[in-house]
């Protein structure tokens, strides 16, 4: 609306803040790496997940809650420790987005 219906400047402002806004976006999105091991034995799906997050390659493992609140056929909606993380197609490789898939069935 803004751009259509303001002046020149008033456009030109609008676009960069907005600009400004998806970029601070951008920046703050949760990257790290999920993993999950078992609690007990007969593997990963006997006896009980424990789910780990690490927030880089060097950063250690630490324990997280998780609970997956939506499980579609392309997006996958999680909440680690309490924070909305959605896992999109590609976020990693098909493989391991199959692998977690399947853990997330047998969890619920």
């Amino acid at each position: 609306m803004a751009l259509l219906h303001a002046s020149a400047w008033l456009s030109g402002l609008v676009v960069a803040v907005m600009l400004g806004v998806l970029l601070y976006a951008a920046r703050r999105r949760d990257r790290g790496d999920l993993r999950a091991l078992s609690r007990g034995e007969g593997g990963l799906d006997g006896g009980g997940l424990r789910w780990e997050w690490r927030d880089g390659a060097a950063a250690p493992w630490r324990p997280v809650s998780l609970h997956c609140d939506y499980l579609g056929p392309r997006l996958i909606g999680l909440r680690v420790n309490g924070r909305r993380l959605w896992i999109w197609p590609d976020s990693s490789d098909a493989a391991s987005l199959w692998r977690l898939r399947r853990l997330l069935v047998q969890h619920r």
